[in-house]
C-alpha cells in the first residue's frame, strides 16, 4: 500500500508542476528561477524546489526522472542520476519506473 500512495503523491506533484510550467509562460524571461514542488514518494511533505525552465525541462525530458530535494531520495525505488545543492534528479527504478511512463502528464495531454 505504501507503493500505491507514493507513486499517487508523486504522480500528484508531477501534474501540479507540468500546471506551474505551463503558467511560466507568463513570467518574465528576466526571472531565472520559480518554484517548483518536491516530487518526492513522501505523503507528509510538500516542500518547494527552485528550478530554472531549462532545469525543469531537461528533468521532464526523461517520464521515469523527477525532481526532489536532495534528502527526500528514496533508494529503494529510484537512484540518483544528478544533484546540486538546490534538487536532485532521480530516476524510478521497476514498477516505479513503468508507473511514471504510463501516468506521465505530457502523455495524456489532448
Amino acid at each position: 500500500m505504501r507503493l500505491d500512495a507514493a507513486a499517487r503523491n508523486e504522480e500528484l506533484f508531477r501534474t501540479v508542476n507540468e500546471r506551474i510550467e505551463s503558467v511560466r509562460q507568463n513570467v518574465p524571461a528576466s526571472d531565472p528561477s520559480m518554484d517548483f514542488l518536491c516530487e518526492c514518494d513522501n505523503v507528509d511533505y510538500v516542500e518547494k524546489v527552485s528550478l530554472t525552465l531549462s532545469e525543469y525541462e531537461s528533468v521532464r525530458a526523461v517520464a521515469t526522472h523527477f525532481i526532489v530535494l536532495p534528502e527526500h531520495t528514496d533508494p529503494q525505488l529510484e537512484h540518483v542520476v544528478s544533484a546540486n545543492d538546490r534538487f536532485a534528479v532521480v530516476e524510478k527504478e521497476g514498477a516505479a519506473a513503468r508507473d511514471a511512463e504510463e501516468n506521465d502528464p505530457r502523455d495524456n495531454q489532448p
